[in-house]
């Protein structure tokens, strides 16, 4: 009976995380945004000058201290479970990994967990219409 519970026990911890252990990622919009694990997309017209931006979040197994993050392309300064990779007008393929994770319980490792976005943002009369003036 005690080696059944301590395998379920084990599975159990194993199994969580197995799940955990991951990228997740959302495009701002308007809408509400849902992190998305691995990759993500989104589009969006923006007739104000206002910065899109496509958000990381690491799901970790247990508490992290910080992370460091590796986004090539693209200017961000981000140590916590959450980056913010800001984007202008256009089409932005942006990846971001993790490479180190420093947990709270003073252990870290050496990771390789990453999560892909494809974010869209126009203005004027949208992505699709290439000649505005013939309307």
């Amino acid at each position: 009976m005690k080696k059944s519970i301590l395998a379920l026990l084990g599975a159990t911890l194993f199994s969580g995380t197995a799940l955990a252990n991951s990228v997740s990622c959302y495009v701002d919009t308007d809408a509400y945004d849902q992190f998305s694990k691995g990759n993500c997309q989104g589009a969006e017209y923006r007739p104000y000058p206002r910065q899109g931006a496509v958000v990381f979040k690491l799901d970790a197994a247990k508490p992290v201290q910080s992370v460091t993050w590796s986004i090539p392309g693209y200017s961000s300064s981000c140590s916590g479970t959450t980056c913010i990779v800001r984007v202008g007008l256009g089409e932005h393929s942006v990846n971001a990994c993790v490479d180190k994770v420093y947990y709270k319980d003073y252990t870290w490792a050496d990771v390789n967990w990453c999560a892909g976005g494809f974010a869209t943002y126009w203005d004027g009369n949208g992505p699709l219409d290439t000649n505005p003036q013939e309307q």
